[in-house]
């Protein structure tokens, strides 16, 4: 058994394909299929079912290449340990941060951190919180930033800090005069609302008690995964939407007009650094939070009395 066999291995359990994982290793293809076979045959199992289209991974391969991929992270560990030692301010970090988020929050901490570690390359992908888990898992990612509480085996978090939520409302709305808005009044009023299966859109369901399939009767339905183009649409189509705090701050002066606070209960949004048990870049990711944490605003790194939202996402 080499490691070299359970790259490819866990190359086609990832694309499903030994052509594709032949492509992503930079192999030829027959050379792929032989190693895999080698190994198949010093196990004494076979990895994959080869009948499905595409090829699925057989019960025993599962238990063995979940084993495979801890001990590829060891391996990878072992090479980052050392690089990490012999270049204690550089190195890479992948990171990855959810789309409700990272356009916000990256602002905010990048251009510090450039100038703060020049020798530190900073990879940073938009990706949904189960792409990101995922992607930590299998070693592609280093990090991960997004909304907690999240139950996933072998990952840890570590809060960073906390947002409320606030109503974004048009001007030409029957509460545009309101200064204050209570939790009470929203079950049941008309909200711009994120793609169904986004945690923040499940967070908001939770606030406004909403049926999560509740379907709107108006002459336009729009289904989008950004904040910033509901935003947009409440400025022209009118409505509101909930929005987080890193939002706001983002929000141009003139339309400041267009935020509104809730007068009772303060719901949360838990943002935290994600990483996995067998993580091995602490010093890159301790500056990483350290630059996050130094730009976000002191009130937000307490959560006081707010409620935190659970975000129904268990992997």
């Amino acid at each position: 058994m080499t490691i070299e066999q359970l790259t490819y291995v866990l190359a086609v359990a990832r694309f499903q394909s030994f052509v594709r994982a032949a492509d992503h290793v930079s192999v030829s293809q027959p050379a792929l299929t032989m190693q895999v076979k080698k190994l198949e045959e010093e196990l004494g199992i076979l990895l994959f079912d080869r009948s499905r289209k595409p090829l699925i991974v057989s019960a025993e391969g599962r238990v063995f290449l979940d084993r495979a991929q801890e001990v590829m992270l060891g391996i990878q560990s072992l090479k980052s340990l050392a690089e990490e030692l012999s270049n204690a301010e550089g190195g890479e970090l992948r990171l990855g941060i959810i789309p409700t988020l990272a356009p916000y929050l990256v602002p905010l901490f990048i251009s510090h951190f450039g100038k703060a570690y020049p020798q530190v390359q900073l990879s940073i992908a938009e990706l949904v919180t189960e792409e990101i888990i995922r992607d930590i898992k299998n070693g592609t990612l280093d990090a991960g930033i997004y909304a907690t509480p999240v139950q996933s085996a072998g990952i840890y978090h570590e809060v960073l800090f906390y947002e409320r939520f606030f109503l974004y409302v048009s001007a030409s709305h029957p509460w545009s005069d309101k200064q204050h808005i209570s939790m009470e009044d929203l079950p049941g009023t008309r909200l711009w609302l994120l793609r169904e299966g986004n945690c923040f859109r499940s967070q908001v369901n939770d606030i406004c008690q909403l049926q999560a399939s509740r379907q709107l009767k108006e002459p336009l339905v729009y289904e989008s995964s950004s904040i910033e183009s509901l935003m947009r649409i409440v400025e022209h189509q009118g409505g509101m939407t909930l929005i987080p705090e890193l939002a706001t701050l983002a929000v141009a002066p003139e339309q400041e007009s267009m935020l509104r606070d809730f007068s009772d209960q303060h719901h949360l949004r838990e943002i935290s650094l994600a990483y996995s048990r067998l993580h091995w870049k602490e010093k890159l990711l301790n500056k990483l939070k350290q630059s996050i944490v130094m730009h976000i605003p002191k009130h937000m790194q307490e959560a006081g009395k707010g409620i935190i939202m659970d975000t129904a996402v268990h992997t």
